[in-house]
């Protein structure tokens, strides 16, 4: 035959017949094997979680399908047939082929047919007639979709409906893509709820190892939720997977262990399976340190209010006003922005309190699932879940008898949460959900929040009687850019404990450097400070930090007529930072400077910026502050 006329092969084709002749399959006398007994197929049909899953869509399939001429196959993922149905009169051609349940339809054993193609693809396929690379087969056609695993992304099998070639329907292969991604996105719903399951077995464990750095992976080894640990030593990478976890290896023992040297030591990672209804939706990873702190104390906070660091003005009215307030037995409302240390000051307020012995029980209500909230505030009864704990379970409140709540991002909570928030408020008890037995609360709430709740209850986004409950005595934590020169004092504290733990040697930071952080308006507050004393942990080489280690937005805010020599601030006074003397002169210069060249220049800012290498937006807010009805700017 001419070389021009031989008959095109399909790319896909013509890769499956290379592997089927590497896998030495005989195209005459290549002939599937019987892999599985019937014993078998039960026992797969039986607790295989995909077959439950995709069984009733076969079984309403076949009723579509059997008086068409094909035969509907489901395979495993090793290309074994664990479901064949159809006319009898074709399953009996069938069986010439050893196409019948049990047989092995994998490249390998039947060389080229639709099944055992699209298993080592991952792609759906269409093998027509003389394609099959054994010719017993080339009377038939197959359309198969393979049908992968969410979490894994891995082959878990292949639906396939097969016919004679003279009778194949064009849309049978559309038909078993259809099919396939049904199927996976139900096992992608089943993924979601074992991720919930998860989640609330976090939750748990949070409870119950407050003192533990821990990790609840799922079935793909990715990361639900861990303990702030793994994100802080960059252990948990952008697409929440743990660095260090071997996942070949990890789903093949029931309890398994390694060690990594980090820079304080040999520390332990141990995995656990997780298991719901004998099977495995995931794993616990404990993270166990060179030496564990032992923790014998009763009250689990951390911090009081000498952990509060600052000596401005408005810095030392706030903290008298908050000792106050921790003296006084009744709820407490805290306002302040993103980073203020809400929480910082919630622990400190417990801990001068009347409370101090009694427990402190932190609750961010932005971050639990909607469906566990109130579980998770109020407990529950032993029964009212499927899968809950045996026994019931005791909620955050009663957690926190005897000592204090902490309601974290209290304007994320739903407003039905909120109602029964406010009947707990009203009535001093709380009501297990699945109980009817009220149960009496000694307990002290501090709720907290970075927006503004009377704006909230104004839309109708947050109750107005809960909003009053709450707000009995309020604290509002002044931003960072309010008190600007308790930045060095706090900077210092940050920087020089972050050295230590990272083992590096101390590091100072020149005069022009330190004024670029004063003069930034720091929207993250002491959050985004504390995440810069990092960065320049790590970043800077030398032993000095200058504008140019800076980040481009802090560098910009950088002031002019500085020297730039060093500070050292493990020795600098503190009066020196916060001298009230100082601050105003370098404020007057700053404002001289700007005005004395805004003069030379009529008055355009765009020039004047440009000339002092700083931000238009920074000459109008200087200027704003000086004369807040300025308006002759060009």
């Amino acid at each position: 035959m001419d070389k021009n006329s031989a008959p095109k092969v399909r790319h896909l084709t013509h890769q499956s017949w290379k592997r089927s002749l590497r896998h030495g399959v005989h195209p005459l006398e290549g002939k599937a094997p019987l892999i599985l007994s019937e014993e078998k197929i039960q026992e797969y049909q039986s607790s295989n979680p995909i077959f439950s899953t995709i069984e009733p869509l076969l079984i309403n399939l076949n009723n579509t399908v059997k008086d068409s001429g094909y035969l509907l196959v489901f395979c495993n993922q090793n290309g074994e047939i664990v479901y064949l149905d159809g006319v009898s009169s074709l399953r009996q051609k069938a069986e010439n082929i050893n196409f019948i349940a049990g047989t092995s339809w994998a490249e390998h054993h039947a060389g080229t047919n639709g099944m055992g193609a699209a298993l080592a693809t991952g792609h759906p396929m269409q093998v027509f007639a003389g394609e099959h690379f054994c010719q017993p087969v080339h009377n038939w056609v197959c359309s198969a979709a393979p049908i992968k695993d969410p979490a894994t992304n891995k082959v878990l099998g292949a639906i396939n409906l097969t016919g004679i070639w003279d009778t194949v329907h064009p849309h049978s292969l559309t038909t078993v893509i259809s099919v396939a991604q049904l199927v996976e996105e139900k096992l992608l719903n089943r993924l979601k709820f074992e991720q919930f399951l998860l989640m609330e077995h976090y939750i748990e464990i949070s409870e119950k190892k407050s003192n533990k750095h821990f990790a609840i992976i799922d079935r793909g080894c990715k990361v639900i939720r861990a303990s702030p640990l793994f994100y802080e030593n960059g252990w948990i990478d952008k697409s929440n997977y743990f660095n260090e976890l071997n996942k070949e290896i990890l789903w093949k023992e029931a309890k398994y262990s390694w060690q990594i040297e980090k820079r304080d030591g040999i520390w332990t990672f141990e995995v656990i399976p997780y298991f719901y209804q004998e099977y495995q939706i995931g794993a616990i990873l404990y993270a166990i340190p060179p030496v564990i702190p032992s923790n014998n104390t009763v009250n689990s906070t951390k911090h009081s209010f000498s952990s509060m660091i600052g000596l401005s003005d408005k810095f030392l009215s706030f903290i008298t006003e908050a000792r106050s307030v921790a003296s006084i037995d009744l709820p407490v409302l805290i306002e302040g922005e993103s980073g203020t240390g809400k929480e910082l000051l919630a622990q400190s307020i417990h801990s001068s309190s009347l409370r101090s012995s009694g427990a402190f029980v932190a609750v961010n209500c932005g971050a639990i699932p909607k469906e566990l909230a109130a579980s998770e505030l109020f407990g529950y009864e032993e029964g009212t879940f499927t899968g809950g704990q045996k026994g019931g379970k005791s909620g955050k409140f009663q957690l926190a008898e005897g000592g204090t709540i902490f309601l974290d991002e209290i304007g994320e909570m739903p407003l039905d949460l909120q109602t029964m928030l406010l009947r707990v408020l009203e009535e001093g008890e709380v009501v297990r959900l699945g109980g009817k037995q009220p149960i009496k609360l000694n307990v002290r709430v501090i709720a907290a929040t970075n927006c503004d709740l009377k704006k909230a209850c104004e839309e109708g986004k947050f109750r107005k009687d809960l909003y009053y409950r709450l707000n009995i005595l309020s604290l509002k934590v002044p931003p960072l850019r309010e008190r600007s020169g308790d930045i060095p004092l706090i900077f210092e504290h940050l920087l020089k404990k972050i050295c230590i733990d990272l083992r590096r040697p101390p590091l100072l930071i020149n005069d022009q450097a330190l004024l670029a952080l004063k003069r930034y308006d720091w929207p993250g507050n002491v959050r985004e400070l504390r995440n810069l004393a990092y960065q320049m942990a790590v970043k800077v080489k030398g032993n000095v930090i200058t504008r140019v280690d800076l980040p481009k937005e802090l560098a910009e805010e950088q002031t002019f007529n500085y020297t730039g020599n060093p500070i050292n601030l493990s020795h600098s006074s503190h009066q020196s930072f916060v001298s009230k003397k100082k601050v105003q002169s370098l404020k007057e210069q700053e404002l001289d400077t700007i005005l004395a060249v805004l003069d030379e220049l009529n008055g355009n800012v765009t020039e004047t910026a440009k000339r002092l290498g700083i931000h238009r937006s920074t000459i109008y807010k200087k200027l704003k502050r000086r004369d807040p009805t300025s308006s002759s700017l060009k």
